[in-house]
């Protein structure tokens, strides 16, 4: 028997559930894992796997706490230095998930008996030597135990992972299973599908699938429990596969049908860690750095050696240790790039939170899998290193990266006193302080960014961390967002993570803000404001947030940090003045629009029955209410509004009529109101498409019309004993109450006496009629046809708005208007829009969507996870520590674009594209997005500023705008008035206190042929 989940489960799993699905968290709350090495790293992945929810965590550590610990472990401080670095974290880690069991040990369990290790799924080693890996894997391979390892050694990290002998991964990517419809289907010995015209099947060679409702061709349906038939398919053309079966004997293909992905489960073999040494394979993040791993791969090896030999690691960027190592290197493969090791030597005893955290995050993904089997593990070796910092050093003296005794000094090893410097006075100004804002405001703290405590210019610190954001901390954060707690809910996001990061680093200058960054805020978030800083951080989850973002970075000419996740899926992008594009130069392709017509009356997905429902939410509990509200306050000024087209639709006036008339004041009548709803809905308007559209109607070619995708309706008859009926009523019923503000005791309604009433609403229910008008079929049209939003019948249009004039506002309770919100379980709008929408799948014949699916579409949730963050924003940290090195060093090949998926996994690193230049016609000039033409000439006329442009680039201005507004067009004759006028003194530009304002300029040649250019900024001062 399933064990009782706690009233917040789904709340605070929500985002992950979407990731990973129901199956595999149940497995997750029945896994133990051990932890062992609680440094930087291994906090992160107990952090990680702990927000992830297992049953149960075991954390292990022999060492105490260190000041080399203090970069990169962020639930240590000075007070903790000499006390057992697992018991101190517990404290912290304890507080991140009340519902996983966290124990902690600090015994030799590595020892002889490593029979411990037994009562755990996955077993992750942090820090451990190589001789006891390989003890602890050999065991843990035996017992088909999941073993991991993870090593950072100052700016270079690995993993390697070993799932057992017969690892089975259930899903290999986590995507939805993917439907297709199907268009003709061949009769030959290798039988080829095709899908619809419009239709890209998106499948993959040794992809299996099944076929439904296929019409000819009949022995290929999959019937559950008699004919459950599945093809492996080889994809021939983004519209077609075959299917690996001989047709030649079957009937043939008619019509319709549905190609199915069903998931199908793999088997893996790994090898042990002792055959893997030998014979690595590898995971390639950065194809600029391919065969580097190999090297890495005896770094490794070599380091360990050197550990067992002098009980240390090397010195800090000393050439005689540096050379002890190359040497223990070159005795395993002479051929390994002498200058990567002495930097692998140099570097090895420090510790550097970007690395950390990308990769705590990466690992912590693979736990998860050998807990759940969802997702491809890694195979088996991963490295990564972050030499291209060392590129953008001011100074690769050693002086520069010997410790000074403070709690920076492993990063310090790895970077440098002279950029550790620049992180400490750095400002950034971050837009956002969710997931991915928690966790980059725990690297800043960490790597010491804007603690600085000289002052600078209006006496503030030099050093500065500005975060906003207007959201607050909802349940289903906690999750994810690492920085809150329970007691942070309903509190605002960016004050609690400024709260949190100053127990991590009491030294951050850190100012939260509240506002939205967007035109509103402008006057704040001025360009003032960004001059100051050294660079942005995007931390958002909607595009025309980033976009507006980027714009302002690209005026102000200021570097950017862009991130974003989406399940196991992440990207960072760093954006650089004058030397990439900006964020906005490349955008996803848009989402195909839904034709409203299959909203309305040929859904085909239960995206489209969703939808749906969506929308008779909006008109039935926000759009009639807000209306009726509207004429209860003021019923003259309401009447005065609604004269003509301009005023609410028809039936939003009957609708007022009616509840002003026959006021809604009991339970029983809501539940009447429900059933007469039902009634209409499935019912009713079934039988008027139906009518309309017959199913035996065929088109102008012959061929039927109700052909998938369209699949013809079937009424709903209302049966009490059918739940999913009953639902509805009970949902519709208990949201009219809260908008008449009808005072109720649910519980004390029973389904029995819900049925009661609803039977005796019979001799009430509507009735058929058949009613004008043609079904809408055109494809073409996406939103609802203009003409039914007007009141065409004139004549009961008048008719209503008479009986409203003399309709009594005060009858009818001021009514409450609903908001959808998708996280409140208690609100009825998610049961609402599930029911709804699994009616109308029912009656289409698509399967339903459960509740947690079909709120995830209706509140168009975007799935994610704790280990994508982490391993994105570390990432993106590394990038932001690069931009504040050193301007002056920049080159593109020293930054890193990067684009992941964890489930695969998948790393993609490369070069981010070269800012694009574009020629100006009939010139030699080129410009940039970054690129802008200066007019520091504050009394020049018109006439001179054009005359500028002709002198200088022999182009002919046509037209000069600010913003939307026209100061000069050449075509209208009544501007050549305005061409002896000051510029500064034309309307639109007069009275601006600003330094300068950014014009648009239009451009001609001789020719008359149109001429693109920078913007041009003109200086008022």
């Amino acid at each position: 028997m399933e064990e009782k989940k706690p009233d917040d489960y789904y709340d605070r799993y929500s985002r992950q559930f979407y990731v990973i699905g129901a199956k595999a968290m149940n497995s997750m709350g029945k896994a133990s894992v051990l932890i062992s090495g609680l440094d930087g790293l291994g906090v992160e992945i107990a952090k990680n796997v702990i927000l992830a929810g297992p049953k149960r965590v075991v954390l292990h550590d022999t060492k105490n706490a260190s000041l080399a610990d203090l970069s990169t472990q962020y639930y240590l401080s000075e007070e903790y230095i000499g006390q057992n670095r697992a018991v101190v974290s517990s404290q912290k880690l304890g507080e991140l998930n009340p519902y996983v069991k966290l124990e902690v040990t600090t015994d030799n369990i590595f020892g002889d008996d490593l029979s411990y290790l037994a009562n755990f799924q996955s077993v992750v080693l942090v820090g451990a030597s190589l001789s006891t890996q390989l003890r602890v894997n050999d065991f843990c391979h035996s017992k088909n135990i999941a073993f991991i390892v993870a090593d950072t050694y100052g700016l270079f990290a690995w993993s390697f992972v070993d799932f057992g002998k017969n690892f089975i991964v259930h899903d290999k990517n986590g995507e939805f299973a993917k439907e297709v419809f199907v268009a003709g289907i061949t009769q030959s010995t290798d039988a080829e599908v095709t899908t619809l015209d419009d239709q890209l099947h998106d499948l993959e060679t040794g992809d299996i699938v099944k076929f439904t409702e296929l019409e000819g061709m009949t022995p290929l349906n999959w019937v559950e429990g008699s004919n459950e038939v599945s093809f492996k398919i080889t994809v021939t053309s983004p519209k077609s596969f075959k299917i690996g079966i001989d047709t030649t004997g079957y009937p043939p293909y008619v019509s319709g049908g549905l190609a199915v992905e069903l998931k199908d489960q793999q088997t893996i073999h790994f090898k042990p860690l002792v055959e893997s040494l030998k014979s690595p394979d590898f995971l390639e993040s950065d194809f600029s750095k391919l065969g580097r791993s190999t090297h890495l791969h005896i770094a490794m090896q070599a380091l360990h050696k050197y550990k067992e030999q002098n009980d240390s690691l090397p010195r800090p960027w000393d050439a005689d240790d540096a050379e002890m190592l190359l040497a223990i290197a070159k005795s395993l493969d002479s051929s390994i790039d002498d200058d990567l090791v002495r930097k692998f030597a140099y570097t090895s005893s420090g510790s550097f939170v970007p690395i950390t955290a990308s990769i705590g995050g990466f690992v912590s993904q693979e736990v998860l899998k050998s807990i759940t089997g969802k997702f491809t593990p890694l195979n088996q070796w991963f490295y990564f290193d972050a030499l291209e910092v060392l590129n953008l050093a001011s100074s690769t003296e050693p002086s520069n990266f010997q410790p000074i005794g403070n709690r920076y000094d492993s990063q310090i090893i790895c970077i440098g006193r002279v950029l550790h410097q620049k992180l400490q006075n750095a400002r950034i100004f971050m837009v956002g302080s969710g997931a991915i804002g928690c966790e980059m405001l725990k690297n800043y703290a960490m790597l010491g960014i804007g603690t600085s405590q000289e002052e600078g210019e209006k006496n503030e610190k030099r050093g500065l961390v500005t975060v906003t954001d207007n959201d607050i901390i909802e349940k289903s954060n906690l999750n994810r967002q690492f920085l809150f707690r329970d007691g942070d809910i309903r509190s605002s996001k960016s004050v609690s993570a400024a709260r949190a990061v100053k127990t991590m680093n009491p030294a951050i200058n850190i100012h939260p803000n509240l506002d939205k960054v967007e035109t509103s805020t402008e006057s704040k978030y001025d360009d003032a404001f960004f001059a100051t800083q050294h660079a942005v951080v995007n931390a958002l989850d909607n595009l025309p947030a980033r976009l507006y973002v980027d714009s302002r970075c690209v005026t102000n000419c200021r570097p950017l940090i862009e991130s974003g996740t989406m399940g196991t899926k992440g990207h960072v992008q760093v954006v650089l003045p004058y030397l990439t594009e900006n964020y906005g130069a490349h955008r996803d392709p848009p989402e195909r629009d839904v034709p409203y017509c299959t909203i309305r009356s040929f859904p085909s997905t239960i995206n489209h029955t969703i939808e749906w429902a969506r929308e008779k939410f909006q008109d039935m509990f926000v759009t009639k209410p807000k209306e009726l509200l509207k004429f209860v306050d003021d019923k003259t000024q309401f009447i005065d509004s609604i004269s003509g087209n301009s005023g609410p639709q028809l039936k939003c006036l009957k609708y007022i009529l009616k509840m002003t008339n026959h006021p809604i004041t009991t339970f029983e009548q809501c539940i009447r109101y429900a059933r007469r709803k039902f009634e209409r809905l499935f019912k009713l308007d079934i039988l008027q498409l139906l009518h309309k559209i017959p199913a035996d109607k065929k088109n102008n070619d012959g061929t039927l019309f109700w052909t998938l995708p369209k699949r013809p309706p079937t009424v709903q008859e209302f049966d009490p004993n059918n739940k999913l009926h009953m639902d509805f009523i009970w949902h519709t019923s208990a949201l009219i109450a809260h908008i008449f503000r009808i005072k109720v005791s649910l519980s004390s309604w029973s389904s029995d006496s819900v049925s009661v009433v609803c039977s005796s609403v019979v001799d009430d229910l509507p009735v058929f009629k058949i009613k004008g008008g043609d079904v809408l079929t055109d494809e073409s049209v996406l939103q609802k046809p203009e003409e039914e939003e007007k009141n065409l019948d004139t004549d009961v249009f008048e008719t209503v708005v008479t009986a409203l004039k003399a309709a009594n506002p005060l009858s009818v309770t001021r009514p409450v208007v609903e908001e959808f919100e998708k996280d409140d379980d208690n609100n009825h709008h998610v049961d609402f829009i599930t029911q709804a929408s699994n009616l109308r799948a029912t009656a289409y014949k698509i399967t339903p969507a459960d509740r947690m699916e079909t709120k995830r579409i209706a509140g168009r949730i975007i799935p994610a996870i704790a280990t994508t963050t982490a391993c994105v924003s570390g990432l993106a940290s590394l990038e932001l520590v690069k931009v504040l090195a050193n301007s002056e060093k920049r080159k593109l090949e020293d930054f890193k674009n990067t684009f992941l998926n964890l489930g695969l996994p998948v790393f993609a690193m490369s070069e981010p594209a070269a800012a694009k230049k574009m020629p100006i016609a009939g010139t030699t000039s080129f410009y940039t997005i970054w690129d802008s033409w200066e007019i520091r000439t504050p009394e020049i006329t018109l006439e001179a500023f054009i005359q500028h442009f002709k002198q200088r680039f022999n182009l002919i201005v046509n037209g000069v705008f600010k913003d939307v507004h026209t100061l000069y067009m050449s075509l209208f004759p009544q501007h050549e008035k305005r061409l002896p006028l000051k510029l500064r003194e034309l309307d639109h530009i007069r009275g601006l206190t600003d330094d300068y304002v950014d014009l648009t300029v239009t451009f001609e040649l001789e020719s008359g042929e149109d001429v693109d250019g920078p913007a041009v900024r003109f200086y008022l001062k």
